[in-house]
């Protein structure tokens, strides 16, 4: 006659209970991305992760973009935010995880950008986001449209008080077997708004220079800062 088994001691029980409970709750965050229920706790996630801080958040706002424009790398409702600390600020994009979570953008170059101005360089931007225009049907293929590029600016300089960003394209059209010489678009000036002390949010918005024709293109940039009677401070040249 077999001798029943002795069920676990209780202590016993509920310990490997709480082991498996919190084994499930990693696992789901995991699964999440680890999402935060917060884009505070998420943004400052990121700053440990990144030896950052902890900073102010200074500045915070959606990622949206006009009707008839798609955002070209964000698929979920998104959220742009800037911290500071001491004498550096910090631009993160955080999308919405499955249900009420946040966590950082997939594409770690939008996640987590540290910008540090200097006397030399007062102005620094990030590349929070673009969008593109749905494009159109001409002779037999599809056209891409305007892409619209939303930019954070960052300064410490009090001198400046209005900043503006300049935007335009390198590109090369194919011609036979090879591309052309290297072509400058059409350059386009966005003024900055002021969203907190130190930090504009910028929107540029570029025509597509290839006009439906095959060949390649990369934006460049310029930054300007002015002090309140309109004086040039700094000037960033083409990058």
């Amino acid at each position: 006659m077999k001798t029943p088994k002795r069920p676990l001691p209780i202590r016993v029980r509920l310990t490997l209970s709480l082991i498996l409970l919190v084994l499930t709750f990693f696992l789901s965050w995991w699964s999440t991305g680890w999402a935060w229920p917060t884009r505070e706790l998420a943004y400052r996630a990121l700053e440990t992760a990144n030896g950052f801080g902890p900073g102010e958040i200074v500045a915070q706002g959606e990622v949206t973009f006009e009707e008839g424009y798609s955002n070209r790398y964000l698929r979920r409702p998104s959220a742009w935010m800037v911290g500071r600390f001491g004498g550096s600020f910090a631009a993160a994009v955080l999308e919405q995880a499955p249900g009420p979570l946040w966590r950082e953008h997939d594409i770690r170059y939008y996640g987590f950008q540290v910008l540090t101005p200097t006397e030399e360089v007062p102005l620094t931007a990030a590349e929070l986001a673009q969008a593109d225009a749905a494009p159109y049907l001409f002779d037999g293929q599809w056209v891409d449209r305007d892409t619209e590029y939303l930019w954070a600016i960052c300064a410490l300089d009090p001198a400046i008080v209005r900043v503006e960003i300049t935007m335009n394209y390198t590109y090369r059209l194919a011609v036979g077997e090879g591309y052309s010489d290297s072509m400058e678009s059409d350059p386009v000036t966005a003024q900055a708004q002021p969203v907190a002390e130190g930090v504009w949010l910028a929107r540029v918005r570029l025509p597509n220079p290839l006009e439906g024709r095959a060949g390649g293109y990369s934006a460049n940039h310029t930054l300007r800062g002015y002090d309140a009677d309109g004086k040039l401070i700094y000037d960033s040249g083409l990058s």
